[in-house]
């Protein structure tokens, strides 16, 4: 894996010397859409939606990979080191902590932005503090899953708008008429999602990965998770999780593609339910949450 990484940071700094050589110039000071950087899925959805046609978007995160694990390859790289923009999530993804200052470093006129701003961060509700030895990963002490909560989403495009403005002002007003229509979207959205879940307010959803804190927050369920800390439950755990399931009469588990479903298998076998996938990187941003709040719905009631 080292010589791997030897060998990709060689091609990488070779490629970018040839493009210095080559005299190239960034998109935007030749008159081309600005190049956009991004970690997870969801922020495509943003930044296409208030960029249009003015943008082109590189996706850091591939869907079905996880941001606690990936690292960026040669060729993506070479899109960071040629980008005007990066939209980090900025709440603490683990891929950003890991590599965002090496692509600062490859990249130093890049202008970085982070999309967590005007957002407060949740406590991270897992055991965040690593046992020697352990391997698994953490999210520190915030959760770091900001864009599930589409009222947050909502603040995340207005920073995306007032980025693209800030780098591009000729553009303005066609940012910002973008801007207004997809928050439109995420208005409805958030009806929707209201209309589904307020009758619930107070009950439990049972999940894999603790990644829907700030969903939950924002339609008042609460979520239970198996997994804490980046480790599964032993025993005592899992035991404990059946016997809250069965009292509150929960049926159904939710899990993502990111995270193995052994434990959740074990634990709905036991109470009669059922598994569910939910994806919380899943690009189609908002009729996957539109998705999502259905699923939950059926597991509240």
């Amino acid at each position: 894996m080292k010589f791997e990484f030897i060998i990709g940071a060689l091609l990488l700094t070779i490629c970018i010397a040839a493009l210095a050589l080559s005299g190239c110039t960034t998109t935007e000071e030749e008159g081309g859409p600005l190049t956009i950087i991004v970690t997870i899925a969801p922020q495509v959805e943003m930044v296409e939606a208030v960029g249009g046609d003015l943008i082109d978007v590189t996706l850091m995160v591939p869907a079905g990979e996880d941001p606690h694990t990936y690292a960026p390859t040669p060729s993506q790289m070479i899109d960071v080191a040629e980008a005007d923009v990066y939209f980090t999530v900025g709440s603490g993804v683990e891929f950003e902590l890991s590599h965002l200052q090496d692509m600062r470093g490859t990249n130093p006129k890049m202008e970085v932005i982070s999309c967590s701003e005007g957002i407060t961060l949740l406590d991270n509700d897992e055991e965040y503090e690593e046992e020697p030895g352990h391997e698994g990963h953490n999210h520190g002490p915030k959760d770091p899953h900001i864009w599930l909560s589409p009222t947050n989403a909502k603040q995340m495009v207005e920073t995306i708008c007032k980025g693209l403005v800030r780098e591009d002002p000729d553009n303005q007003a066609t940012y910002e008429a973008n801007r207004d229509a997809y928050l439109a979207k995420l208005d409805t959205l958030i009806s929707d999602i209201h209309t589904k879940l307020d009758p619930h307010k107070d009950k439990h959803f049972l999940v894999y990965h603790p990644a829907w804190a700030y969903f939950a927050h924002e339609f008042k369920i609460e979520q239970l998770a198996i997994e804490a800390g980046g480790k599964e439950p032993g025993p005592a755990g899992v035991a404990a999780l059946i016997d809250q399931a069965k009292e509150e009469n929960i049926t159904v588990i939710f899990v993502s593609a990111q995270f193995p479903t052994e434990d959740a298998n074990t634990i709905a076998s036991e109470i009669g339910g059922e598994v569910v996938m939910v994806d919380p990187l899943a690009s189609n941003y908002i009729e996957n949450l539109r998705s999502v709040a259905t699923e939950m719905k059926k597991g509240l009631a």
